[in-house]
């Protein structure tokens, strides 16, 4: 019973709704029949049943005999699902363009609470699709490896890329500050980070569950004056995790002067963010 329930919630998160997700197990898991047969097997009213076995038939996931008898049978499930899923992708992409023509892009400096952590990665995506000029990343491993390939894509169109580690990690383009207590701190944290500041315009900070599924807190927001302070701390947090692994060297105060000449500021770097906070008023 708790496996039925499992695939019909399961069915319904694909988009169809109770009686459909019932009617559709029943032909899967019995041989062909009418729709009056249906109903009566699965105790539900004939007419419903009807319309039921019609809107799966249009979603590709019922056959209907094409004679008087009207037999119906179940689609295998890979073949319907794979249809359903091209269907739905044609269909997400229409509304998508549909709603893209309606979206105001405008200014503002209000902080809002990401709930979802698949949301968080699209935001990811999303704002290093924007970034122009510069995007400051501190991110555990495991948030890190989801989320390469925008990263690449952001550093191949020439935005610098400035990533603080917590495992070792080679990235192409990508300036990189290892942690050399990552072990500590994500033994520490048991959790997962994925930070981010894009031009100093945006921000992204969220913390989720080891398994990536959970947002712990996570918020963004586009206040210039937040973002750029944000940059400013997270590029200095890096510069201290390089001088840290210097420790030791015989070259160690030259080294650390050669990283401290390297750092980045507002007075000997674009950060565009820094430009608007005094053009947004």
């Amino acid at each position: 019973m708790k496996s039925q329930n499992n695939n019909i919630e399961s069915l319904k998160n694909l988009g169809l709704n109770q009686l459909e997700a019932e009617v559709y197990l029943h032909l899967l898991t019995n041989e062909q029949m009418t729709a009056y047969k249906v109903g009566k097997s699965i105790n539900k009213p004939t007419a419903n049943v009807y319309k039921a076995i019609d809107a799966l038939a249009s979603k590709g996931a019922v056959l209907i005999e094409s004679n008087k008898s009207k037999y119906c049978k179940a689609v295998p499930p890979n073949e319907f699902l794979n249809h359903y899923k091209k269907e739905l992708i044609a269909k997400t992409e229409e509304t998508k363009n549909l709603l893209n023509n309606l979206e105001i892009d405008h200014y503002d400096e209000k902080t809002y609470s990401i709930e979802s952590a698949p949301l968080v990665f699209e935001r990811f995506r999303n704002m290093m699709q924007k970034a122009k000029v510069i995007a400051v990343i501190d991110a555990f491993p495991n948030a890190l490896n989801l989320v390469l390939e925008p990263i690449k894509e952001a550093i191949i169109r020439g935005v610098k890329v400035y990533i603080q580690t917590y495992k070792p990690i080679e990235i192409d383009g990508a300036d990189i500050a290892y942690s050399n207590i990552g072990e500590k701190a994500m033994a520490h944290w048991k959790s997962e980070q994925l930070n981010l500041i894009i031009d100093g315009e945006e921000y992204l900070m969220a913390l989720m569950d080891k398994d990536l599924t959970k947002t712990i807190q996570a918020n963004w927001s586009n206040n210039y004056y937040m973002a750029c302070t944000l940059h400013a701390g997270r590029m200095q947090e890096q510069t201290m995790m390089k001088i840290t692994t210097k420790i030791g060297s015989k070259n160690f105060e030259k080294e650390v002067v050669e990283l401290l000449e390297k750092q980045k500021y507002f007075y000997n770097s674009n950060i565009p963010g820094f430009d608007k906070l005094f053009k947004s008023k």
